[in-house]
């Protein structure tokens, strides 16, 4: 009986150890994110101007989002992981340079990598090119209360960009919000 509850109380302290460590670890992963990865930033395109708050929860858009895709090319499967690459233009602006299904084996040092799931996918018809939808896991979080009406001015006037955080592997974490080149709101580390 000693034995068995001995066994019991082990098993329940190596469970609770194993999820202190997955939550540690998720905990780290995104704070290393934020602390260390590229910043870039993302001009912010309003998703839907009837609901874009649903109280202090702010739904965004960004142009890289929606790709059409080059003539010929198929549309990858929804879910599959998708790569686009940015290159830094003028001033604080990224540009489309492409995307694919594979990372690119090479960036150069004014080009950065976010990966993404296939939200949607469409193939060419004689009125448009073949499409993909992209999340890139930037397109939604909270903000601080009361803000929510003050940003939602900023999104329609177009007065708002993101601020993002790229690692190496192209995962990507907003860092912030810019109003004109200022920072309106800032992602907390923990």
């Amino acid at each position: 009986m000693i034995s068995v509850r001995r066994n019991l109380w082990l098993a329940v302290a190596v469970v609770a150890v194993g999820q202190a460590a997955v939550l540690g670890w998720m905990i780290w992963d995104r704070v290393a994110l934020l602390s260390h990865g590229r910043e870039i930033v993302l001009e912010v395109v309003p998703v839907d101007p009837r609901s874009l708050f649903r109280g202090d929860y702010v739904v965004l858009g960004y142009d890289v989002s929606r790709l059409e895709l080059p003539p010929g090319t198929e549309p990858p499967q929804v879910g599959a992981t998708y790569y686009v690459t940015l290159k830094k233009s003028q001033g604080d602006t990224w540009q489309l340079v492409g995307g694919a299904t594979e990372a690119p084996s090479e960036t150069t040092p004014d080009e950065v990598v976010l990966k993404g799931r296939v939200e949607y996918a469409a193939r060419a018809t004689p009125e448009r090119p073949a499409q993909v939808g992209i999340h890139y896991g930037i397109e939604s979080f909270f903000v601080p209360e009361g803000t929510g009406r003050e940003l939602e001015k900023m999104v329609g006037e177009k007065k708002l960009s993101a601020l993002i955080a790229v690692d190496k592997s192209g995962n990507a974490a907003i860092k912030g919000l810019l109003s004109e080149g200022k920072r309106v709101y800032e992602e907390p580390l923990l």
